[in-house]
This record gives C-alpha cells, sequence and structure tokens, in this order.
C-alpha cells in the first residue's frame, strides 16, 4: 500500500491523500476527526446518483469488528511525533550517524520497542499513546518493534521506517515527510455531491443520497 498527500495533526490526523493498492487504481481520500470520504471511480458516479464522493463515518469504521477498530486508532494516532515519542520511550535509542535522505542531511537514530516495557514505563509517552499501545499492538501480538528515524537539522523527522511481527504478518511501513508548516485545506466535499454511508454489513450498504 502507497499513501501520500498533505497531512495536519494538529488535532488528531487529518489529510488530503492518494492511496494505491498493489495494481488498483489509485483513489483519492480525504481524512476528517469524524469521517474518511473516497472519491467515487468515474465509471460508478452515474450509480450512486451523480455523487462524486463516499462518506464513511470513522465511527461506523469502528463498529466493523477488530480490524475496523485498529484502522480508525492507527488514522488518529499517525504522526511524526510519535515516532519520536516511541523511540524515547523504547530506552534503546542509539545514534547511528550522519546519512542523507532525498538530498538533506539527518542524523539516523536507531532503537527496538519492547511492547510490555514501553507500556509499563510509559517514558516519554503521554496518556493517548499508552491507550493506544495498550489496544493496537498488543491487541496484534507485537512483541517488539523496530524503529528507524532520520531527523534533520531542526530535529524535524524527514523518514521513519517501523518493522514489526504481528500475529499474523510482518509489517514493514516507511514515512517520508517533506514541507512542513504548509497549510492544508480541510475543506470537506459538499453534502450535495456525498453518499453517506450508515451502515456496511456483509456485502449491504445502506446510504443516504
Amino acid at each position: 500500500m502507497r499513501i501520500a498527500g498533505d497531512v495536519d495533526w494538529a488535532h488528531g490526523m487529518q489529510a488530503n491523500v492518494t492511496m494505491s493498492v498493489k495494481s488498483s487504481a489509485p483513489t483519492p481520500m480525504k481524512v476528517r476527526s469524524d469521517a474518511m470520504y473516497l472519491k467515487v471511480p468515474a465509471q460508478k458516479v452515474a450509480k450512486l446518483g451523480g455523487k462524486h464522493w463516499i462518506k464513511e463515518p470513522l465511527a461506523l469504521l469502528a463498529a466493523q469488528g477488530a480490524a475496523g477498530k485498529a484502522a480508525t486508532d492507527q488514522l488518529k494516532r499517525a504522526n511524526a511525533p510519535m515516532a519520536v515519542r516511541m523511540l524515547i520511550a523504547s530506552g534503546d535509542l542509539r545514534k547511528v550517524g550522519q546519512e542523507a535522505v532525498r538530498g538533506a542531511t539527518t542524523t539516523h537514530y536507531t532503537g527496538t520497542l519492547d511492547t510490555a516495557k514501553l507500556i509499563a514505563t510509559r517514558q516519554g509517552l503521554t496518556p493517548d499513546d499508552v491507550k493506544f499501545f495498550k489496544k493496537q499492538l498488543a491487541a496484534q501480538g507485537v512483541a517488539d518493534a523496530h524503529i528507524d528515524l532520520w531527523v534533520n537539522s531542526e530535529n524535524l523527522p524527514v523518514e521513519s521506517q517501523e518493522q514489526m511481527q504481528t500475529a499474523t504478518a510482518k509489517v514493514t511501513r516507511t514515512t517520508y515527510f517533506s514541507n512542513y508548516g504548509v497549510a492544508v485545506d480541510l475543506s470537506v466535499p459538499a453534502a450535495s455531491d456525498t453518499y453517506t454511508l450508515h451502515s456496511v454489513t456483509g456485502g449491504n450498504q445502506t446510504a443516504t443520497a
């Protein structure tokens, strides 16, 4: 999966991104504090009464079992400061040295997170961080995770890499950050152009046209 776009995490993560999964067509998506908006493929607009966006409230996503709840929590907690706090809390923070990332000079740090120790010590973590780890990592069966972080001369993260083994798969996530301070448009599609989901049960959906 590849996600690219503009992100604002001043009040929880909000973003305008394009998501690509394997060979599928890229999907524009808007993430807001209460819902996700997915752009309707051109060939399906007519089937949705001419509407160009599907709105899925985050409360609805969270209600779709453990996977939905995990996805919602991840959306709310995904940000650059999280990677920094995780490394500080790990107690295993090591400086690797100076390295170039996308043409910029950075300092590379690395560390291994022990999930149980992380939750127990809480060093450098906010109460919300601790709650996140208990529900997210512990529920996924993650015993430890390895994090690499590259920061620029202003001590801002420009790249982070996370590797963890869950109960079902090995997960690797690489994130690049740039253009700090740029304003992000947090407007939402017009209600008249939005198809709002109210429930999802198997393949059946109900919505407001």
